[in-house]
């Protein structure tokens, strides 16, 4: 019997949901060669990121009444193109990052572009770190810098973004304490929080939120008032937004009301 990830069960699981408006359990186990177990939690974790709404027996749409002018358009770039928009921006942001480190800390990379930047500017500048990540790219970077310590979580590479996903690249972050994570983002918004492009990602991304003291988002101005297709986490659970200094001063005063701290780098 061929097994099916995670993230190919939830790409089914939605298509079945489009196309029908419900789903049943019954139905799940039947098509997917699921357990009743798995399929629990499957709609579990897309009920978590607002994909559906669990009811007795299975699921249904979630929010039928939202058109697709609510999320901006997601035409996925891929990690290669990513790395050559807004390098300064970037590049400020890493440094503003490495300010919230301290030598000997444990941290979690994601497999974001700006993420990529912080593990060259923290290779500069500290001689002793845990680093623990998804992204190929941070552990090909790091694995050479004397005194760290990198953990890569393995999982399923997927070529276009350089980064490990799926289950199996989640069953390390259950084995970790973290004292910070660094999380990249498509989107950054008052009203929706952090969203990405990637279900995939998304998956990532919570579990190493789940075992990190603290989150820090790192995005550049472009990203602010911008809403992707998948919920990461709403605004209330990161610790600060460390962003570049083109973000608009406005907008900063707005965050810093609602009580989200944001970092301007130089």
């Amino acid at each position: 019997m061929k097994y099916i990830i995670a993230e190919q069960r939830y790409s089914i699981i939605l298509e079945k949901l489009r196309t029908d408006g419900i789903v049943k359990t019954t139905d799940l186990k039947k098509l997917l060669s699921a357990s009743s177990e798995t399929i629990r939690k499957d709609l579990k974790y897309l009920e978590e990121v607002d994909k559906l709404e669990r009811v007795h027996g299975g699921a249904i749409i979630k929010n039928k009444n939202q058109t697709s002018s609510d999320i901006s358009e997601d035409k996925y770039i891929s990690f290669n193109v990513r790395q050559c928009q807004n390098p300064e921006m970037k590049h400020s942001i890493a440094l503003s990052a490495a300010e919230l480190i301290k030598e000997g800390q444990s941290v979690g990379l994601d497999s974001g572009t700006t993420s990529f930047e912080l593990a060259k500017v923290l290779k500069q500048k500290f001689n002793n770190l845990t680093i623990v990540t998804n992204s190929l790219v941070n552990a090909h970077e790091l694995v050479d810098k004397k005194g760290f310590t990198v953990i890569a979580t393995g999982g399923v590479l997927t070529p276009d973004e350089n980064s490990f996903v799926s289950d199996f690249a989640t069953l390390i972050l259950d084995k970790v304490n973290l004292d910070i994570m660094f999380l990249t983002a498509c989107g950054v918004s008052l009203d929706n929080g952090i969203t990405d492009q990637r279900m995939a990602e998304v998956m990532i991304h919570n579990k190493m939120m789940n075992c990190s003291k603290k989150v820090v988002v790192l995005s550049d101005s472009t990203k602010f008032n911008e809403v992707s297709l998948y919920k990461v986490c709403p605004l209330d659970v990161v610790e600060c937004i460390v962003t570049d200094s083109h973000i608009d001063d406005e907008l900063v005063d707005k965050f810093s009301k609602e009580g989200h701290n944001i970092i301007v780098s130089n």
